[in-house]
């Protein structure tokens, strides 16, 4: 009468009939299954991994997890950035809305792409990135509400950072080429400081007929890859007005070579190398001073090689290395034992991030203590613009003035770096060549980065761009022929001003009458 036999106690036979496991029964085997599925959610949640995400085109790449990609200004990179990005996606959004509109103007993507986050070892600081932008969403802006370059197609203006290492470049190369069509990209501006890696994406780029425009790219070999404008005088061309100055201002001048060897950075070679060719071997220091930069113990390095200072005796130290560098070597030049005789430290135009790092008060003590004077040849600076007024374009230089599109902008930000005019630059020179293809025949709503990289081969003489950063008439290299250069004094108080212009030839050419 019992449905199932009850567990018989030890028999005659000494056997033992255990109760049956609660697990066989309907209800255990509910509970069992119930277990496993809670177990195994949770040992899915250990192993899944993370989502990498951070917004559409942009996704944490390498081991630091860095939020790397293409946005629309929806997405800032860094709390630093977000404001600026706000105003660049709301004119982004103006944009196409305005064209989805019956008889809309057409529009065209410009990526401006850049390391857009300082990290270890970067040559830029925070607030260069922000500048450099700041001048890029100035342009943009100038574009679609003027008509000084046309009116159509208008520009949107997307945001490309390409993180620190190569992967982290590679996936944002690869978002810039997945959204090109969707996007309508034609161009692609700014492209980072003058390395290898950068080298690599424009490379990358313009296989993809996209026209590149740099900013302030100024390595001599990034000259003459097709495709690829650069705005910025070269490090010859940088050399060369160093030494035009110097001769002019002081014609007897030793000069003490200090040389950063650094396999991957073609700012640092060429720099040294155009140096050595433009300035008479005569008044040269025999030896160098050579350093790597990638290497440990460059302070000690620097240290150690103050007696040799003292030894050759120059008068002016040309400092060819990068800006972040310039703390590690004028702190031990201030304390050197012949510190009674006044020099001349002058450098490149990567020193103009000095201004606004963390050593800057470091090299204020260092000019102070040791009777330096630091000079640098500038990509830009405002103050080139009331030194010789003939070189620079009124309208060019007209949004940075007061009640210009900058200014009103971005009131409190400072121009020292020039960062904000060469960001400026590099769009305006893009979307001068974007409006010139349109012009010429192509349908604004069809033009395309081989349109457009056409139209560069234009840009010179009765056609050359009237930068803020002066005349950008090109030549057969893609670079800027004998480019306004001014000689920038950063002085013990940290201020900085401008104190000659100069240029490859020493006489920069005048602004379009």
């Amino acid at each position: 009468m019992f449905s199932r036999s009850p567990a018989r106690s030890p028999g005659s036979d000494g056997t033992w009939d255990p109760p049956r496991p609660w697990w066989r029964g309907r209800l255990g085997v509910l509970a069992l299954v119930v277990a496993l599925v809670a177990l195994g959610t949770g040992v899915y949640s250990l192993v899944r991994p993370a989502s990498t995400r951070c917004a559409d085109g942009v996704a944490k790449v390498g081991p630091d997890h860095a939020c790397v990609g293409l946005t629309d200004g929806s997405y800032a990179y860094s709390p630093d950035l977000a404001s600026l990005f706000g105003l660049i996606h709301t004119e982004n959004d103006r944009v196409r809305a305005a064209a989805a509109k019956p008889g809309g103007a057409p529009w065209v993507g410009v990526v401006y792409l850049m390391s857009m986050v300082q990290g270890p070892g970067s040559t830029n600081t925070t607030d260069s990135i922000r500048h450099e932008l700041e001048g890029a969403y100035t342009a943009q802006w100038e574009a679609n509400h003027t008509d000084a370059q046309g009116d159509s197609p208008q520009i949107v203006l997307l945001l490309a950072h390409t993180g620190a290492t190569t992967a982290q470049r590679d996936y944002t190369l690869a978002q810039i080429s997945r959204y090109r069509t969707a996007d309508h990209v034609v161009a692609v501006a700014g492209l980072g400081t003058s390395t290898l890696a950068t080298r690599s994406s424009i490379e990358q780029l313009t296989r993809q007929d996209l026209a590149a425009f740099g900013s302030v790219i100024t390595s001599d070999d990034l000259i003459g890859i097709p495709g690829l404008v650069r705005v910025a005088p070269s490090n010859s061309d940088e050399a060369a007005a160093a030494a035009k100055y110097l001769l002019r201002t002081a014609p007897k001048a030793k000069v003490l070579l200090v040389e950063d060897t650094r396999s991957d950075d073609l700012y640092t070679s060429t720099l040294a190398t155009s140096f050595r060719k433009s300035y008479p071997a005569g008044l040269l220091v025999d030896q160098p001073m050579a350093y790597d930069s990638s290497k440990s113990d460059v302070s000690t390095y620097f240290t150690q090689q103050m007696a040799n200072v003292c030894l050759d005796a120059p008068d002016v130290v040309y400092f060819a290395g990068r800006g972040i560098d310039l703390p590690r070597f004028l702190a031990p030049l201030s304390h050197r034992q012949c510190a009674d005789k006044p020099l001349t430290v002058v450098s490149g135009d990567d020193a103009s991030q000095v201004g606004q790092s963390a050593g800057v008060g470091q090299v204020k003590d260092a000019l102070r203590l040791g009777d330096i004077r630091l000079l640098y040849t500038g990509l830009a600076h405002p103050g080139a613009w009331t030194l010789r007024p003939q070189s620079f374009d009124a309208t060019a230089i007209a949004p940075f003035q007061p009640g210009g599109e900058f200014r009103t902008a971005f009131p409190r930000e400072a121009l020292d770096d020039g960062q904000a005019i060469m960001g400026y630059d590099a769009t305006l020179t893009a979307v001068t060549a974007i409006r010139n293809a349109s012009s010429g025949g192509t349908a604004a709503d069809t033009v395309t980065g081989a349109d457009v990289v056409q139209m560069t081969t234009l840009l010179y003489g009765a056609r050359a761009v009237s930068g803020a950063s002066g005349l950008i008439s090109l030549d057969s290299g893609g670079g800027p022929r004998n480019k306004a250069i001014p000689i920038v004094e950063l002085s013990q108080d940290g201020s900085v001003h401008t104190v000659a212009v100069s240029s490859r030839d020493g006489d920069p050419p005048n602004a379009h009458p």
